[in-house]
């Protein structure tokens, strides 16, 4: 290397996933993590934006398992279980988790240093609105089939190739970050829309 400057086309606002994940190339996902106050921030913006993609794309939130916390993989726990018993309510349950894991703020509430089974129990039932015996019956249902599901959210990290929460990755192929557009969250949705168009009009094999 003789430190030349390099091209100004050299620099490209993703990073690659590889290898590329197949089956998703019609899919959107928002990966965040409940302890990532930038995560919290921008969370509900993109949300937003996700439910504006066109058909056949489909956005999908997917909380990643950042660490071997007890807090993180029980508040996964619980928005797996919400995912099943009320979907359509489950910004309030991360709203919820968001604020007991990262406390606020704005009201002066501390963070919970350790969430148990309670805390998600609670925040399940009033975010669902559920009844104790509804959530019982999903649970001896679903139970073993929601403990399934929580090693793909602890491998998000390497099979996205993730350097960075909250990401986004589109079609399986690329993940996009908010330092990709300087931190600015009008920047970044702008340039989730033109990412998202450019694989509409070519595939995601344009990227």
């Amino acid at each position: 290397m003789n430190g030349a400057p390099q091209p100004a086309d050299s620099f490209k606002p993703y990073d690659l996933i590889t290898p590329k994940i197949k089956g998703e190339e019609k899919v959107v996902r928002l990966l965040f993590s409940y302890d990532c106050p930038y995560c919290r921030s921008y969370h509900n913006g993109l949300v937003q934006w996700g439910k504006s993609l066109p058909t056949p794309y489909r956005f999908d939130a997917t909380p990643v398992i950042t660490s071997n916390s007890d807090n993180i993989l029980l508040a996964v726990y619980g928005r797996l279980i919400m995912q099943g018993l009320a979907p359509s309510k489950i910004h309030l349950y991360d709203y919820t988790m968001y604020t007991l894991i990262q406390g606020d703020p704005d009201t002066g509430q501390p963070a919970l240093p350790k969430l148990a089974n309670e805390d998600i129990i609670r925040t399940v039932l009033q975010s669902s609105g559920a009844s104790g015996k509804d959530l019982q019956a999903f649970m001896n249902a679903q139970a073993k089939g929601i403990e399934k599901r929580l090693p793909a959210h602890a491998s998000v990290i390497q099979r996205y190739g993730l350097k960075a929460t909250p990401s986004v990755a589109i079609g399986g192929k690329i993940v996009v970050t908010p330092d990709h557009a300087s931190s600015n969250a009008q920047q970044y949705l702008l340039l989730l829309n033109a990412m998202v168009s450019r694989a509409i009009q070519g595939g995601i094999d344009a990227l």
